[in-house]
Parts: structure tokens; sequence; C-alpha cells
């Protein structure tokens, strides 16, 4: 009996478990899947975070558009300026949280998402919390896709109302 083709069949099976291990391990959200668009909603939450305007100018499209809280219209520039001016109302540990997630519309170079995007910070061990519901609307441009507008709607907090015991 020789040990070689065995050897070999072995090898070649090792190989190819680690090539397919290996493949995996490396996979990013696919381009035309919800992860793929979370994962650039929660890349700019922590470019806000962490003030990087690099990651803005990277995902927003050169005719970007928005709107202010006062629904003064924001261009890229102003939109990046706005965000990265943000400072909650506390000082402490910032952090955002994305909910409920969805493609309203995907088709060949145009997706609209919509999600629930809480941001937030603890501060003297009480959290303070704003609630925004967000629509994306992602162009494809120069083979890349960008945000080209974002409309913010926050959500309004309900009254406590009288306990009831």
């Amino acid at each position: 009996m020789r040990n070689v083709p065995i050897s070999t069949a072995l090898a070649a099976l090792l190989l190819a478990c680690l090539w397919q291990s290996a493949a995996f391990a490396q996979c990013a959200p696919a381009p035309d899947s919800p992860y793929f668009f979370r994962n650039l909603s929660e890349q700019r939450a922590e470019a806000k975070i962490a003030v990087n305007a690099a990651v803005f100018e990277q995902q927003l499209s050169d005719t970007f558009q928005s709107r202010a809280a006062d629904g003064k219209p924001l261009n890229k520039r102003d939109f990046i300026a706005v965000e990265l001016a943000a400072r909650p109302a506390v000082a402490g540990r910032r952090f955002y949280s994305i909910s409920n997630y969805t493609l309203l519309e995907h088709r060949k170079g145009y997706t609209v998402a919509s999600y629930l995007l809480i941001e937030g910070v603890t501060g003297n061990g009480t959290p303070h919390l704003a609630e925004s519901q967000l629509r994306e609307v992602y162009e494809v441009v120069d083979g890349k896709w960008r945000l080209a507008s974002v409309e913010a709607m926050p959500i309004a907090v309900p009254a406590a109302g009288p306990s009831v015991n």
C-alpha cells in the first residue's frame, strides 16, 4: 500500500477546506443586500462619534441633498459640518443603535433604505437619547454606491402618563 495517494488526497482536501474557510472569513456583505447598506449607515454613525469627515466624504455623492432640523436645505459640505458639529447636551460616552433596517426599493443602481437611528450618551449613569427615523437614497456613481439624500424625521417620545398601580 502506497501512502502517497492518500497523503496527496488528504493534502488536497485540507487545502480545499482552508481555501473555503479563508474565503468565507473575508466576505463582505454583498452590495445588493440590506447588510451592505446598513454597514454604510453604521460607518457614518461611528464617524460622527469619532468626528471623522473622511467617511462622509467617501460615501456622500457630490450632488448630495438633505434638510436640517429647521427645514433648511443642506448640500454635502453643510451636511457633513452639521453632523460633525452635533454634540450631545451632556458629557459622557456616546453610542448609537440602528434597528428596523429595511430596503424600501432596490433596483440596479438605485436603493432606498429606511431605519431607526438611536443616538445617545451615557452621562452620570443616565442615558440621554435622540431617535430619528431615516430614509436614505443611494445611487451608483462611477461604479460605487453613494448616498444621494437623507431625510430624517425625529420621533416624538410619548409623554409619561399617570402610573397605574
